[in-house]
């Protein structure tokens, strides 16, 4: 009888204890995943953790209306991962009861598009911005490709759609210049230093440069002496200074322009060509080759190299 009644005792306690576990291991967590417009997003990954439970991870798949069911969750605390394609993670901890628990809805954050962090989502507003990067991408590498007429284009249909990209009228006018269309290139550059008064230091400069292409030299060179005393000098407007003032017949000023541009980039071989025929002019045969050898030194299969070879073979 002792046997008899210890083995039922011991099989009543297990039964409770399998009552308990069960009865502990009986939360469910259910939802639904949505946007931050309240769109239900279907295919959302939805992960609870909890170390020390067992099972410690269930994971499902959101289905075509965002919704999520879970059983068999340990009473506690868990960890609740959220993630799907295009849209940044979400990780919240939930405590769990016993039974059924109040359905919740998990948001999540769509991943802007750096275009949409740049110029705001109302900027964008009906437009794709995968489109409109694809669009910039296109007319940059027609732009750095040196091909003018396609950069002109894609600038100016992305200006149609995006017109407070003002800094647009800038690579248009760039693009312009090369092609020999001044006075639109001076058009552009004025545009953008309406849209922006931060680029008139800029735009001046890009006006005295497309001047100075015009051949027009008494405009160019208050602007451009203007430029080449700011901290954004280039070595171009240097360069451009010493030819406005060698076109004047202004030879020891070329030559000091001249010398500033070699100084601003010694690998440069065209201010020291223009060094050697400053030499030349003045009748300085010695420093002119020394300038020639150096130009073919640095650079001798370009233009002003092949020039300086065929020169130090005349030269006595």
């Amino acid at each position: 009888m002792r046997k008899h009644f210890f083995s039922c005792l011991v099989v009543m306690l297990a039964a409770g204890t399998l009552a308990t576990t069960a009865s502990a291991q009986n939360g469910r967590l259910s939802g639904t995943v949505v946007d931050d417009d309240g769109n239900p997003l279907a295919g959302a990954t939805v992960v609870a953790e909890r170390p020390d439970a067992n099972p410690p991870r269930f994971e499902q798949d959101t289905d075509g209306e965002g919704r999520f069911s879970m059983i068999g969750l340990a009473s506690g605390r868990w960890t609740v991962t959220v993630d799907v394609e295009g849209f940044n993670p979400s990780v919240s901890t939930i405590p769990i009861r016993s039974g059924t628990n109040q359905p919740m809805a998990l948001e999540l954050s769509r991943v802007l598009h750096p275009l949409e962090i740049a110029l705001g989502g109302t900027a964008l507003e009906g437009l794709d911005p995968a489109a409109i990067q694809a669009e910039f991408d296109a007319a940059d590498v027609a732009f750095n490709a040196e091909q003018w007429e396609q950069a002109v284009t894609g600038y100016r249909s992305l200006l149609t759609k995006l017109p407070m990209m003002n800094g647009l009228h800038m690579n248009i006018g760039h693009s312009l210049r090369q092609l020999g269309q001044f006075e639109e290139a001076i058009a552009s550059y004025e545009q953008a230093m309406a849209g922006d008064a931060d680029l008139e230091a800029d735009v001046q400069t890009e006006i005295a440069r497309t001047r100075l292409a015009m051949g027009d030299f008494d405009a160019a060179g208050t602007a451009l002496a203007a430029a080449a005393s700011g901290d954004d000098t280039t070595r171009e407007d240097l360069y451009n200074l010493g030819e406005l003032s060698f076109a004047k017949g202004e030879i020891d000023e070329a030559a000091d322009w001249y010398e500033k541009a070699a100084a601003a980039d010694p690998t440069w071989a065209k201010p020291l060509f223009k060094l050697a025929l400053v030499a030349l002019n003045k009748g300085d045969m010695e420093t002119a080759k020394g300038f020639f050898s150096q130009v073919v030194e640095k650079d001798p299969s370009s233009e002003e190299g092949t020039q300086a070879r065929a020169t130090l073979d005349a030269l006595p």
